[in-house]
């Protein structure tokens, strides 16, 4: 039997019996645990670090940034997000049977396994949770906010038995066009509500959290508060 390390492990007690070995031998591997949380398309927006730092005050100790897009980052932020976006609307936002493995930013010391994300980054963590689930881990809390997911992803994720909880925060009361479970055709003609939103940069809609604004640090500290209500710590 090989055991491979990739990433944060799931701890588990393997049985290796040999031709000489009367008795067993166990095999311990590391639970994977923290939160990790990643951002919308691009993932490298000005609000992520704020945010996290935000999830730490409210008493969320162990708080990772998923991970950057430096993708051709000669183009940087102009290409990497507009990738994103494609991936999300066409592809991810259903789900997909690739690994989904984290190579870093877990934290031994939590008691908790919990994978948070916003828009694309939503999705990120919905296949992440969807991959460690169906291989056995736990995961505390799955956290999806302003998330173009599909209502049969979703639904499956709901009904794991390894994933504790699905908490779905959308942004439609301020006027995002996407929420969680929305259909192609209606995730198509918000497009360009959408477009409007981003080009705007005035944190309506879509990217409320995602805007640097004169309250947006009021913001962050109340998403940060949902999410200790919600039982993440």
């Amino acid at each position: 039997m090989v055991l491979q390390a990739i990433g944060p492990i799931v701890s588990i007690t393997a049985a290796l019996t040999f031709k000489s070995d009367t008795q067993p031998v166990k095999v311990y591997v590391k639970k994977p645990r923290g939160t990790l949380y990643w951002g919308g398309a691009g993932l490298d927006g000005p609000y992520i670090k704020p945010q996290m730092e935000a999830f730490q005050r409210a008493g969320i100790e162990h708080v990772n940034i998923g991970l950057t897009n430096t993708a051709n980052k000669e183009i940087g932020d102009r290409i990497g997000p507009l990738i994103d976006a494609i991936r999300a609307g066409l592809l991810i936002r259903y789900e997909d049977d690739d690994e989904w493995v984290i190579t870093s930013g877990m934290t031994d010391a939590s008691a908790q396994f919990n994978l948070i994300g916003y828009s694309y980054g939503s999705l990120l963590a919905a296949q992440t949770a969807n991959f460690y689930a169906n291989k056995g881990h736990v995961i505390d809390h799955l956290v999806m906010i302003a998330s173009p997911i599909s209502e049969d992803f979703l639904t499956k994720l709901k009904g794991a038995k390894n994933i504790k909880k699905v908490v779905v925060v959308d942004l439609t009361q301020f006027g995002d066009p996407i929420h969680a479970g929305i259909s192609q055709a209606a995730l198509i003609e918000g497009m360009a509500t959408l477009k409007r939103q981003q080009d705007a940069g005035l944190g309506e809609g879509h990217f409320y959290y995602a805007h640097i604004v004169k309250d947006s640090k009021s913001r962050w500290n109340a998403l940060a508060q949902k999410m200790v209500a919600a039982g993440l710590r």
